[in-house]
């Protein structure tokens, strides 16, 4: 697999400068980092036609990022049961900031939860 940019102004690998990191969750998986990978992009790839969405293979990172202070990093690394994806929130608002911090308090109260439906169900699929 090569690096994919799913949309023509995709989401850059490096953060921008001006960032603040307000969750980080990670989790095990008992399987291939890189088939873990192959298994969790189709299921990050944004369909609302404004999320920017990039995959980078060659070291097992998808990121989106979307509306003005969004950006949410996935990452799979090796581990000793297999896999440890981790999940990453990115405040990367470059103007009106402080209320980046503040909108962002709903999507990092939501975000364990999703987190681990999303994990729970690729351990669950075939391999």
């Amino acid at each position: 697999m090569t690096d994919q940019v799913a949309d023509a102004s995709g989401a850059p690998l490096a953060r921008p400068e001006l960032h603040t990191v307000p969750l980080e969750l990670e989790r095990e998986v008992a399987a291939d980092p890189a088939e873990v990978f192959d298994l969790l992009v189709p299921q990050l790839a944004p369909d609302d036609g404004h999320t920017k969405f990039a995959v980078y293979p060659h070291c097992l990172t998808a990121v989106m990022q979307g509306d003005w202070w969004y950006r949410g990093e996935y990452r799979v690394t090796d581990a000793p049961r297999g896999a440890r994806v981790s999940y990453t929130v990115v405040n990367v608002a470059q103007e009106q900031y402080e209320a980046g911090n503040l909108i962002s308090k709903g999507t990092v109260a939501a975000a364990p939860d999703a987190f681990a439906r999303r994990l729970d169900a690729l351990e669950e699929s075939p391999r």
